[in-house]
């Protein structure tokens, strides 16, 4: 077990690395996405997330979608605590 895990640690990963993002790219993207929601919502939208017994994985996707990596509020997209604030 100990020479296995050796040998995974020293080599090579098999995998490729990912391509470097492109800012222009990206940014042209979100802005795409930034009209299309505004066209078909009109405005921000509020979601009120339901957790129904679940691990809480899905509350930390959520958080995570959140947090300033994603920043999905600036897409007019945020969770909200309660159902009136809720669209």
């Amino acid at each position: 077990m100990r020479r296995l895990l050796l040998k995974n640690l020293l080599r090579h990963p098999v995998t490729e690395t990912a391509p470097e993002p492109d800012g222009a790219a990206l940014a042209e993207l979100a802005a795409n996405l930034d009209r299309a929601a505004r066209r078909k919502l009109g405005r921000s939208l509020a979601i009120r997330e339901v957790d129904a017994g679940s691990c809480n994985g899905c509350e930390l996707e959520i958080h995570a979608l959140n947090n300033a990596f994603y920043d999905l509020e600036r897409f007019g997209l945020r969770f909200v605590a309660s159902p009136r604030h809720a669209d």
